[in-house]
């Protein structure tokens, strides 16, 4: 693929819908916010699961129906659950937010705007960020006693052996490489059918086009890959795609994308940028990804654009034993006014609290441990009754 395989009008095209999903602009922001939390029709996915599990439901902006529930499905398969068992509906946002027609559920996540999570019921409930961004300032030169010790060290003995590097390559040759060879296999191997990623024609218009494609290499070979795209302050670096060759099993467990997001801090120090922002994250400490993240000492921010003025309202309708299971082995970083972060473990008399799912980054120090008893005291025990036909 090449610049001239790609029309004027199309680049176009592809530049603008990148900045409706992506752009920090305000005014851009609040207007996809306005669009997707005032106008556009809410959706509703009820999911259970072969084997047991909670009933999980979620309602709001339907690109959460991805983010956000996803996130929860693999979440309750990693305590045993099969395979998701959905049914999608609509349902009427006034009724929705006054919580007098929620999910058929015993979790449910509602993705809205501040003010309409503000409107929903506090009984067994928080209200979360939607969507965050982990980012390393490494202007200030002084990032790595940030990062964990024993990221460091073990850094350290790669590069004792001689064999690893970082190849920046400017040539669509390369950007084919990457994203066939190394990213769509990658999200294909991590995610199923739940794969989603950026278009190719998008990837290469949007980020190739305007950011920096780097490889990580042992003995000259390509064996993982990260597409960034460079913000227009000209400060700010972003990780956007990655993967490994193949995506090969094998690299994964070398740790070939962790060794990249640290020799991607130590070019872009040399280069000038000011800060890395290493991407996305959902608001739960026991997704790998946070805690692979939060070993780079970053700051965990609201993301830039319209996800991060949305919120996620997380209320347990039931209280059953798969609920406070859930729960339990799912700690979250809840919001305390605007942008502030803290995180909420859960336990009762049976299930301590995983304080080994650790919080601690650049700017979260803050915790409290919250007693199911009481928050879920009101909530009926029980599966819910009334649930809509699964399909």
């Amino acid at each position: 693929m090449s610049e001239r395989t790609v029309a004027a009008p199309a680049r176009w095209r592809l530049r603008a819908r990148y900045l409706w999903d992506n752009s920090p602009s305000r005014p851009i922001a609040t207007a996809r916010t306005l669009l997707d939390t005032r106008v556009l029709p809410y959706t509703e996915v009820v999911s259970a699961a072969d084997g047991g599990g909670p009933v999980l439901g979620y309602a709001g902006v339907p690109d959460g129906a991805v983010k956000i529930l996803h996130t929860l499905e693999r979440q309750r398969e990693s305590l045993g659950a099969g395979a998701p068992v959905r049914s999608r509906g609509g349902v009427r946002r006034g009724r929705l937010l006054t919580g007098e027609r929620l999910p058929a559920a015993e979790l449910t996540a509602v993705a809205c705007s501040p003010s309409q999570a503000a409107r929903l019921p506090a009984g067994a409930a928080l209200v979360l960020p939607y969507r965050l961004h982990s980012v390393v300032d490494v202007s200030a030169g002084d990032w790595r006693p940030r990062v964990s010790k024993g990221e460091r060290k073990w850094v350290a003995s790669l590069r004792a052996e001689g064999r690893w590097g970082l190849e920046v390559a400017r040539d669509p040759g390369s950007f084919d490489f990457f994203y066939d060879r190394m990213h769509v296999p990658t999200m294909r191997m991590r995610h199923g059918d739940r794969a989603r990623s950026l278009p190719k024609d998008r990837a290469y218009t949007c980020l190739f086009r305007h950011g920096l494609l780097a490889f990580v290499t042992v003995d000259g070979a390509r064996v993982a890959g990260m597409l960034c795209r460079l913000e227009r302050d000209g400060a700010t670096l972003t990780s956007r795609l990655v993967g490994v060759v193949e995506g090969d099993e094998h690299w994964h467990r070398q740790g070939v994308l962790k060794l990249g997001n640290h020799l991607l801090l130590e070019w872009a120090e040399e280069h000038g940028i000011r800060r890395v922002d290493f991407g996305g994250l959902e608001a739960w400490l026991s997704k790998g990804l946070f805690q692979r993240k939060r070993k780079l000492g970053p700051r965990i921010v609201p993301a830039p654009g319209h996800q991060g003025q949305l919120r996620v309202w997380w209320h347990a309708g039931r209280d059953t034993p798969a609920v406070r299971d859930f729960l339990v082995a799912n700690p979250v970083l809840e919001l305390i006014g605007e942008k502030e972060l803290r995180a909420v473990y859960f336990c009762d008399d049976a299930r301590p609290a995983r304080l080994d799912l650790a919080h601690r980054c650049a700017n979260i120090e803050e915790f409290r441990t919250v007693h199911l008893d009481a928050f879920l005291a009101g909530a009926p025990a029980g599966a819910p009754h009334g649930s809509r036909e699964r399909t």
